[in-house]
């Protein structure tokens, strides 16, 4: 044991000079909060906590420069002795100059950033709460969010050109967790975004499409989650998104707005037609924050319409914060009605 230590202390002070000379940031935010569900029970859990490690590096070559990231899910609450409390959000590798960027790896979309970033204002970003109606995050039940945060892309970003840029992706699985379940060389999603920003106004869109995925459960196609049994199971789907958003800034007060379309095809005929936009709006005083945000959703497939509306309130500390959200879903709605009383460190 004492050899293991002496090893280990040795091996620190050995590694601890090389890391001082990378350029790299250890990060982290960790969220824990008290919550209460609507007809369920009240209890601590995590409130999308993670950890990570980003910098650069240099390549010997004339303005230009690697880039690597690595992010973790920290399950600081539930669960946080299972598996998953270290599970990969972030793993990409790079390189950015003059030319603009490339990415290779596991990371966001544009369609995720730049379309549902704007009214993402919770903290929590649970999938029935913080990020109720996000489209574009894929088909679930396969292998990833197509495009929110996917493994397998390669991204280009474009230099910013007086506040207008263009950002692709495109994710390409080749091994046996392939989007349609075989070994290939084909595009199994592409997603292509553009962003302009000038006096304080922030207005993107985005296209993106997800090749043909097969036996898929239809029932978590959409993001009600409401489709019928006898569609259960279905081949060959594919599905298309595209959205718009925008973000203004007038001093204290900023305003949100997103709109998405989407729709899921298979050879048994449509499975999913959807639409949702979200108003979202924040106002400022020093270090507290107030905000709102109201969602319309609808599948004209099975004609499903659903509300949701959101009330936080957040006190910055320093570093960390404190914070308490409000969420109501629609009666009619698969989930539940919800409020946080959380804090939150940020280093």
């Amino acid at each position: 044991m004492k050899k293991s230590l002496i090893a280990l202390a040795v091996a620190g002070a050995m590694t601890a000079p090389m890391i001082a000379q990378a350029d790299a940031t250890l990060y982290g935010s960790f969220r824990i909060g008290l919550e209460k569900v609507d007809n369920g029970d009240t209890g601590v859990d995590d409130q999308s906590s993670r950890v990570g490690i980003k910098g650069d590096v240099d390549l010997g070559l004339d303005g230009t420069k690697g880039l690597f990231h690595w992010e973790a899910q920290a399950n600081n609450a539930t669960g946080a002795d299972q598996s998953t409390a270290l599970k990969t959000r972030l793993q990409y590798i790079g390189a950015q100059g003059d030319w603009g960027k490339l990415l290779i790896g596991k990371q966001y979309h544009p369609h995720y950033l730049l379309i549902s970033g704007p009214t993402n204002i919770f903290n929590p970003g649970d999938g029935g709460y913080g990020e109720r109606f996000n489209l574009g995050n894929g088909v679930t039940g396969k292998s990833g969010h197509f495009m929110k945060r996917t493994e397998g892309t390669i991204a280009y970003y474009s230099p910013k050109m007086n506040g207008f840029q263009i950002i692709a992706g495109a994710v390409l699985l080749t091994d046996g967790d392939d989007n349609n379940d075989s070994i290939d060389d084909s595009v199994d999603a592409y997603n292509v975004a553009a962003t302009y920003s000038a006096n304080n106004l922030t207005v993107s869109a985005s296209i993106g499409h997800i090749e043909g995925i097969n036996d898929v459960d239809a029932a978590t196609l959409n993001a009600n989650g409401s489709t019928t049994a006898e569609n259960v199971v279905d081949t060959n789907i594919e599905k298309d998104v595209w959205g718009l958003a925008a973000k203004y800034k007038l001093d204290a007060l900023e305003l949100m707005a997103k709109y998405e379309d989407a729709e899921t095809d298979a050879d048994s005929g449509e499975l999913a037609d959807e639409r949702v936009w979200e108003l979202a709006a924040r106002y400022t005083m020093g270090a507290t924050s107030v905000y709102a945000r109201y969602a319309d959703y609808e599948d004209k497939t099975d004609n499903t319409d659903l509300e949701q509306w959101g009330l936080g309130v957040q006190q910055k500390l320093g570093k960390g914060r404190v914070f308490a959200e409000y969420v109501d879903n629609d009666s009619d709605d698969t989930n539940e009605d919800r409020a946080v009383l959380g804090y939150r460190v940020d280093f």
